[in-house]
């Protein structure tokens, strides 16, 4: 089992309903897969977490890193793991919009958002980078 994290930046022209439209052939296309995870979007910045099969995982973010919707693309982390944090998820959502939520509302919509996940008591390095890159997405941006 594999796990992937990456972050990047929406290009200008990459809308909100073009976002939901991804979104909704990337659900399915990882479910064919075999692929799970979870997307954060807030003020132009994307932050991802993929797991699956290393050679599923590793292709899908070659695709990935090809489109142009959005620019900035960085790998956070590419790692081994024993068991997925998002097992029932073929591409966990959240849109935090670009509005201006405190920090204690954003950290209340996060909790909600993964409650229902192991990413809370699982110790890795993928888990570790993925939520500081949630902290840096959400508060410096």
């Amino acid at each position: 089992m594999h796990s992937l994290v990456y972050r990047s930046v929406a290009s200008d022209s990459f809308t909100r309903p073009e976002i939901y439209s991804m979104l909704s052939r990337a659900k399915d296309y990882n479910a064919e897969h075999g692929i799970t995870g979870c997307l954060l979007y807030h003020n132009a910045y994307f932050l991802q977490l993929l797991e699956g099969d290393e050679a599923k995982v590793m292709d899908l973010f070659e695709r990935i890193s090809k489109d142009e919707r959005h620019h900035q693309l960085t790998l956070v982390e590419s790692n081994s793991i024993n068991e997925r944090m998002f097992k029932t998820w073929s591409m966990a959502f959240h849109d935090y919009g670009q509005n201006g939520l405190s920090a204690p509302l954003k950290l209340e919509q996060i909790n909600t958002f993964l409650n229902d996940t192991k990413i809370y008591h699982q110790k890795s390095l993928p888990v570790l980078k993925f939520f500081s890159n949630v902290k840096d997405i959400l508060f410096s941006n």
